[in-house]
């Protein structure tokens, strides 16, 4: 009876929910969880249940897995609204039963909190796991990259696939004693480094204590590496990206010359996780392959022209250092005069903490690019921000303050700088950038 009046109340409520404007995406799930703690554990689920979790790329594999099922035909249900701690997949599960709670889809297929992975699946268990990284982010919540590294491993069953990015260390640690595994990673290419700064949250042997080395980084902590003592390297990839060519949007899976979507170094990760996720359902690797081809290279929504100058702005997660790294290495590639604007007014929507050690994780170095014009440093912190970019070196001449994101915001880049406009910002400030942009009635 408590499973029937969960179930039903649920869905009621988030249908509710959505009637008054809300996407309804967590709320019937926390009530469901009140009125039958044990609700999630009474479902019966289908053949495959799908889980992909980690510090980032998280979401962009998880819709990428989405279309490939879709494609070859099965039904699935997933998380695409991104509520991805305990109350938002119970939602997501629970209105997609029947009322005898059987799962009415082919998948379940959930993007997974990482620090949250453990409270979600105490509740029932994955046939297939996708792991893509453990990186340091939102230091307040996530603490340290060990922290949640045991968090992940506190519900790896024995019974669960891994599909595991070999490239970062912390995240192949957490296969070392499991017998059902796939690899994917990066072979070295014209992108990859002999070195790299600040990132190395993965630099000892976890089996012996010596300090790792390494062949070439990707990016952060992941590349190609190995124990001197032969204990911990690299295992030898089922799944690998070779021949990249990211500007012009080509790469090379398993030998196959393939397309990707966007010009993004982290979008291959997404590809090569989906390909190696799609074998493990035992999905024809010609059929991947025609997904692939089949995919539209995507007109970002983010990038436009206005005033006769093109704008792109590159959403980066605030209190993630790799997520800069990227935007800063994607930067180093285009061509001609850049304006880069950064800065932000909140740390984090979840919690008052404003911890700003992360901007010392990040090489703001790299804007001592010649062909970056002018620095907008915007918000509520934007002494802080000044303060590390002048101790990277960076001309105090090239940065200019403003307040806030208002339109004289967009006054100051029109009148005092040059070249295309890049936006390094997060997700909301992006929206809000947008909007203001788009309020400007000289958009073109």
């Amino acid at each position: 009876m408590r499973k029937f009046l969960a179930i039903m109340i649920s869905n009621f409520i988030n249908k509710l929910s959505k009637l008054f404007g809300k996407q309804g995406t967590v709320i019937g799930g926390s009530i469901a969880l009140k009125i039958d703690p044990n609700i999630l554990k009474k479902i019966k689920y289908p053949k495959y249940v799908i889980g992909v979790s980690g510090s980032s790329g998280k979401g962009s594999a998880t819709n990428m897995i989405a279309g490939l099922l879709d494609y070859y035909g099965l039904s699935y249900a997933y998380n695409s609204e991104g509520s991805n701690a305990i109350n938002g997949i119970a939602s997501l599960i629970l209105r997609n039963v029947n009322l005898k709670g059987k799962f009415k889809k082919d998948v379940l297929l959930m993007e997974l909190d990482e620090k949250h992975s453990v409270s979600i699946l105490k509740n029932f268990d994955l046939t297939h796991y996708v792991l893509t990284n453990i990186t340091r982010d939102q230091p307040p919540r996530n603490a340290h990259t060990d922290y949640i590294f045991n968090e992940m491993k506190k519900n790896i069953k024995d019974s669960v696939h891994l599909i595991v990015n070999a490239d970062d260390p912390i995240i192949y640690k957490l296969s070392l004693k499991h017998k059902l595994n796939i690899y994917y990673g990066i072979n070295k290419n014209d992108y990859s480094k002999s070195f790299d700064y600040n990132y190395k949250d993965a630099s000892y042997c976890p089996v012996c204590g010596t300090k790792l080395k390494y062949d070439y980084y990707h990016y952060g902590h992941l590349g190609k590496y190995k124990c001197p003592n032969n204990d911990f390297n690299r295992p030898k990839l089922d799944v690998y990206a070779d021949n990249l060519d990211i500007e012009n949007r080509k790469i090379s899976i398993n030998s196959n010359e393939i397309k990707i979507k966007k010009n993004f170094f982290y979008t291959v990760y997404a590809y090569l996780a989906c390909y190696a996720l799609g074998i493990s359902i035992n999905i024809p690797e010609e059929k991947i392959l025609e997904y692939f081809k089949n995919i539209k290279n995507e007109e970002d929504p983010l990038v436009f022209n206005h005033n006769n100058r093109k704008w792109q702005i590159l959403l980066s997660k605030s209190e993630n250092n790799l997520s800069y790294k990227q935007t800063l290495d994607y930067l180093s590639h285009e061509k001609g005069t850049k304006t880069i604007v950064t800065g932000f007014n909140h740390c984090s929507r979840r919690y008052a903490e404003n911890d700003l050690s992360w901007l010392w994780d990040i090489d703001f170095e790299e804007l001592k690019d010649k062909s970056i014009d002018k620095i907008v440093i915007v918000g509520k912190f934007r002494y802080n921000i000044l303060n590390r970019l002048l101790y990277a070196g960076i001309d105090r001449d090239k940065c200019i303050l403003v307040e806030d994101y208002t339109e004289d915001l967009i006054d100051v880049i029109e009148s005092q700088t040059l070249g295309n406009v890049y936006p390094i910002v997060c997700f909301d400030t992006g929206i809000l950038l947008k909007e203001l942009l788009k309020g400007d009635n000289n958009e073109n």
